[in-house]
C-alpha cells in the first residue's frame, strides 16, 4: 500500500474494490496530492473540508472517495448533475440539492443520517469557491439535529497535501468550533483555479 494512503477505520462506509482503488491513488498520483492523517472510526459523521476556491478540489475529492475505498457523500448543486455526470456522480455519492430550498435539504439530510447504519457527508462550509468572511453555519445545524459528530479536513495545495485533522467533540461549543476551524486552516494555502 502506498505510504500516502491511510487506513480506512472498521466503521466507515465502504465503496468499489480493489480496481478501483488502483484507479483512485493512479488519479491522486497523477494530480500530485498525498492524504496525511486517519479519519474517525464513526458510522456516521459530517465532514468539513476548506479551503474550496478550485474546480480541482472536486477531483482531488473523488481521488480520495476512490482511491480509499470510502464511501462519502457529498452536496453538489443540482444544476452539476447532467449527462454524461451525473450517474458518475451519484454512483461516487454524489447528493443534488435545490439550493434555493435550504429546508428540503435539511430534511433530506437528515432523511439520509436517519436511514442508513452508515452515512459520512462531506459539506464545504464556505459554500462557494469566491473568497468569504465566514462560513455558512448550517453543518452545525444539521450535525447537532442528527446527533452525528464533526470530523475537519483541510486542503493545502502548497504541499498537496489532504490532511485529515480531527473530530469535534459533542460539547464543543459553536464558537469554539469556529475558532478552532480558523485557527487549523489559517497557514492551510488554497488553490486558485
Amino acid at each position: 500500500m502506498s505510504k500516502h494512503i491511510p487506513q480506512v477505520p472498521q466503521n466507515a462506509p465502504r465503496f468499489g474494490n480493489g480496481f478501483t482503488r488502483f484507479i483512485g491513488r493512479i488519479l491522486l498520483r497523477i494530480v500530485g496530492y498525498k492524504i496525511e492523517g486517519t479519519f474517525a472510526n464513526e458510522p456516521k459523521m459530517i465532514l468539513i473540508a476548506a479551503p474550496h476556491t478550485s474546480n480541482w478540489d472536486l477531483i482531488i475529492a473523488l481521488g480520495t472517495i476512490v482511491s480509499l475505498g470510502v464511501r462519502i457523500n457529498f452536496m453538489m448543486k443540482k444544476e452539476a448533475f447532467f449527462f454524461p455526470f451525473k450517474g458518475l456522480f451519484i454512483a461516487l455519492g454524489g447528493v443534488p440539492v435545490d439550493r434555493s430550498n435550504p429546508k428540503r435539504v435539511v430534511v433530506q439530510t437528515l432523511r439520509n443520517f436517519r436511514d442508513n447504519e452508515k452515512f459520512w457527508l462531506a459539506i464545504l462550509p464556505e459554500g462557494t469557491r469566491k473568497p468569504v468572511k465566514s462560513w455558512k453555519q448550517g453543518f452545525m445545524r444539521i450535525a447537532d439535529k442528527a446527533g452525528v459528530p464533526i470530523f475537519i479536513m483541510g486542503v493545502d495545495s502548497r504541499t498537496k497535501t489532504l490532511r485529515l485533522d480531527r473530530l469535534v467533540q459533542e460539547n464543543e461549543t459553536a464558537d469554539t468550533l469556529r475558532q478552532y476551524v480558523k485557527d487549523t486552516f489559517t497557514g492551510v494555502n488554497p488553490k486558485n483555479d
